[in-house]
């Protein structure tokens, strides 16, 4: 560190030192804190140096000085300075003080010091005497030379960090900023915002809360911490941060202000609006396919119902078409035609003679086909009161929650079977039945009638595309090892390829070629509705499907 030029300023000399000036100096200097040396000149040797500088200047309390000069003590680049500069300006008396360095010759290194130097007037000779005092700076250096590093830090990352940073007294004043922020608030730099508050920048409603905010934080010394603000300007423009703001502390403990740190989620928040309004947009979407699917779901089952319908109808008309009722019409009007001699007609006649017993045996077909037309009308009443049913299911399904009840499952199993009979009785299949010992389940009775039909007529289907004279369809019932009652129904129809196993329970999937993959989505949707599953397995085409409904067991233990 160079010597660099002091304040010269009078003030008492001191004479070309004698015996008893000389030992009051030493007397003061040897209990002296600091270094204190009395330096010859022009020789500049030490003509006296205290304990305390001996320390200083590393050597030891006995060592010999008498062959040093004062320089030896000094870094070589200050030398000039001192010779040239300060003592010619102490010639006739005076005073130097300023920030300097020693030389430590045997550590070779520089020690800062605070240095006094106070010349004497010179004597006939031109001698005169130099009084040193130096304190030591070492420590105070590095804290200055630690505080300037520290600053510079806390410099960079206010230039450089993208975030806004800001400082505020405890009336919400910014203090300091970082360069970020000057360019946010469209200012050309921080010192712009230094002393202005938020209300200078923002709507008002902004700046309260956010003052409030920070009137909180000082009376409570509780910080926020990424709190999502949204920012009003003046004219009417909207930002967001994600803000953080902590109490600022002095080294005492007490409040300063407020210190926080915000940054800008403008462009999140803009795409999280955008997100949400497409969320909505599909969630519309997503009901009105809801939508459709249920309304596939319900032309799906009432067409497994009026497919019975459909048959039941075709079986009356056929056998309306057959009927012998049309006899008894040409017997009535042979007995209309010989009314008048009716007696004589039934007892003479070859026709009449016949009538009688032809009655009688008329009366049995008729009686037989009246049989056979109530069978099919209350299959016909069942399936309409099943497609009543599932109208109305669908109707209250967003409202209302179907009543359930206790059901005995081989009583469901049948009535499956009756809605579906006259079709499969058209197309020759043979159904088996295997039914265990199973508890009741509670459901809703059509919702599982829905499943069962699905799955009969799927194996219809299945049977008749073999175009196989042998059409065998098995419905088993057995408890399951956890529990659960297990509707199987087995088929020996076209079987299904391990590819699509994972694919038939997708809506719109199908491999009939007037089918619509409705069927057995909303199976098993329905299914899973009443708490249970639905699963199929199949050993490969040709090789017949099992299609298994599982659903948990009443908590009844009755049956």
């Amino acid at each position: 560190m160079n010597l660099p030029n002091g304040v010269v300023a009078r003030t008492s000399t001191i004479p070309h030192a004698d015996h008893a000036s000389s030992s009051v100096l030493v007397e003061h200097a040897e209990y002296a804190q600091e270094l204190v040396a009395v330096i010859d000149h022009p020789s500049m040797k030490i003509r006296y140096l205290n304990p305390a500088g001996r320390q200083l200047l590393g050597f030891a309390a006995t060592a010999d000085l008498s062959s040093l000069d004062w320089t030896d003590c000094l870094p070589t680049r200050t030398v000039p300075t001192l010779l040239y500069e300060i003592i010619p300006a102490l010639q006739h008396g005076g005073m130097w003080r300023g920030e300097s360095s020693l030389w430590l010759r045997e550590a070779a290194v520089e020690r800062p010091v605070e240095m006094w130097v106070i010349g004497s007037s010179p004597d006939a000779e031109g001698r005169s005497a130099l009084l040193f005092s130096a304190t030591d700076h070492t420590e105070r250096r590095n804290l200055t030379e630690s505080l300037a590093y520290e600053q510079q830090l806390i410099r960079s990352l206010l230039d450089s960090v993208p975030d806004n940073i800001y400082f505020k007294d405890v009336n919400s004043r910014f203090i300091r900023v970082s360069k970020n922020m000057a360019t946010w608030m469209g200012l050309s730099g921080p010192a712009d915002i230094e002393g202005k508050t938020d209300f200078d920048f923002f709507a008002t409603e902004h700046a309260q809360r956010a003052f409030d905010d920070e009137q909180r934080i000082i009376l409570t010394r509780k910080a926020l911490i990424n709190v999502e603000e949204k920012e009003v300007w003046p004219d009417g423009h909207v930002t967001w941060v994600s803000t953080s703001k902590m109490p600022l502390l002095a080294k005492d403990g007490s409040i300063m202000g407020t210190f926080g740190i915000s940054r800008d989620i403008t462009a999140r928040k803009e795409a999280e609006l955008k997100l949400a309004v497409t969320q909505k947009e599909l969630l519309e979407a997503s009901r009105l396919a809801g939508m459709a699917e249920i309304a596939s779901g319900v032309l799906h089952n009432i067409g497994n119902a009026l497919n019975s319908v459909n048959t039941s109808v075709s079986l009356l008309a056929e056998q309306v078409g057959k009927s012998r009722l049309g006899n008894l019409a040409k017997a009535t009007q042979m007995i209309e035609q010989n009314q008048a001699n009716l007696t004589e007609f039934l007892a003479n006649d070859t026709r009449g003679k016949q009538l009688p017993g032809y009655l009688i045996q008329l009366s049995g077909v008729l009686s037989a086909e009246r049989e056979a037309f109530q069978k099919e009308i209350e299959l016909l009443r069942r399936n309409l009161e099943h497609i009543k049913e599932i109208v109305a299911m669908q109707q209250n399904y967003a409202s209302v929650s179907h009543i359930t009840e206790d059901a005995r499952p081989e009583e469901l199993i049948d009535e499956a079977l009756r809605i579906s009979e006259a079709s499969l009785s058209r197309h020759g299949i043979s159904v088996k039945k295997i039914f265990d010992p199973v508890p009741l389940v509670n459901v809703s009775r059509h919702k599982v009638l829905q499943i069962l039909v699905n799955l009969i007529r799927n194996a219809k289907h299945a049977m008749d595309d073999t175009g196989r004279s042998d059409k065998d369809m098995t419905i088993t019932l057995r408890l399951s090892p956890e529990g659960r009652v297990q509707f199987i129904v087995t088929d020996n129809g076209v079987g299904i390829p391990k590819e699509n196993l994972a694919k038939i329970y997708t809506f719109g999937f199908t491999t009939r070629k007037n089918g619509h993959g409705f069927g057995l989505h909303s199976s098993a949707n329905t299914a899973k509705e009443l708490g249970g599953s639905l699963h199929t397995a199949s050993d490969g085409p040709g090789k017949g499907a099992t299609f298994t409904l599982e659903l948990p067991a009443s908590k009844s233990a009755a049956r």
